[in-house]
């Protein structure tokens, strides 16, 4: 990491990154808070940004006092991010309320550890393989051992490996990389989702999200 640091001191990193739930979750919800204290609590320290860009953070729990150790619960929190009369509100609508407050409009832990970097971070469209060529891999990859499954471990373990030097020497990336941009292109036309999956991907598609679909060079 020392070598890669010092190789791009200076440079603007941008991470391309699918919607896998690992790379998506939330560090916190509003709904894991309960709202008197030390009660349920998940984290230790909410961090956000607040309406001007700026990094802003608040203790879950008390660092002093008689409650030192325990969990500040809703109504301190609420009262320590600006919010009057927490207190006057049911639990549901202080819920709501706090809903709207940056602090629970949280990005990812993955965004949130790239900030810390000066990292940015982009996600592709959830569910959108035909915009993300890493799931072109995984679709070929998973066509290719289902294809020549025995249903053994070790027959499992060989068909990946061949399945990615199948991938490379049919130069199927390079079809990934035509039909990303001529989806892309349809979308900015106005074509909708269940014509781009017929046009670029197979006449059958109904435009929902079952499954994993061939990569096919036929109209590209």
């Amino acid at each position: 990491m020392i070598e890669f640091k010092e190789c791009f001191k200076g440079h603007t990193i941008e991470c391309v990154f699918d919607q896998a739930r690992t790379h998506t979750a939330k560090s916190h919800s509003v709904n894991d808070f309960s709202r008197s204290v030390g009660t349920k609590c998940t984290v230790d320290k909410i961090q956000y940004l607040d309406p001007n860009g700026k990094a802003r953070s608040i203790d879950c729990f008390f660092q002093s006092g008689p409650n030192k150790g325990l969990s500040k619960g809703l109504d301190v929190i609420a009262k320590e991010l600006g919010i009057a009369q927490p207190e006057k509100f049911k639990l549901p609508a202080l819920r709501d309320h706090l809903s709207t407050h940056p602090a629970f409009q949280n990005v990812s832990r993955l965004e949130l550890l790239a900030q810390k970097y000066h990292v940015r971070i982009h996600f592709c469209p959830k569910f959108h393989c035909e915009l993300n060529i890493c799931e072109g891999l995984w679709c070929f990859q998973k066509q290719f051992v289902r294809k020549y499954s025995d249903q053994t471990f070790p027959t499992l373990l060989k068909n990946i490996v061949v399945s990615r030097e199948e991938f490379s020497k049919k130069d199927t990336h390079l079809r990934s990389v035509r039909r990303f941009w001529k989806a892309l292109q349809s979308y900015k036309d106005g074509v909708s989702y269940a014509d781009v999956m017929r046009l670029y991907l197979s006449s059958k598609c109904d435009g929902t999200v079952k499954s994993h679909t061939r990569i096919s060079n036929t109209k590209l």
